[in-house]
């Protein structure tokens, strides 16, 4: 009763792989960053506050892909 059976999500089944649903997070977080850093309704001394912890979310979710995505040698 251990095991567990890892059943294919909906997206899965719908032929969308779990690596592409983390490069269009990855792309968001980043996007994200990008508007932050370019919005001129920040005040400066707050931008920072305000990126860290989009930045702490890239950050991790950018090493948890390397980790369970890597990427695969190109053929040439």
């Amino acid at each position: 009763m251990s095991e567990v059976i890892e059943f294919p999500t909906p997206r899965e089944r719908a032929g969308v792989s779990m690596r592409e649903d983390m490069d269009y997070l990855l792309d968001a977080l980043m996007g994200s960053l990008v508007a932050i850093k370019n919005s001129e309704n920040i005040a400066d001394e707050d931008r920072e506050a305000d990126m860290q912890p989009i930045m702490d979310l890239f950050l991790k979710y950018i090493e948890l892909s390397g980790e369970r995505y890597p990427i695969e040698d190109l053929e040439e």
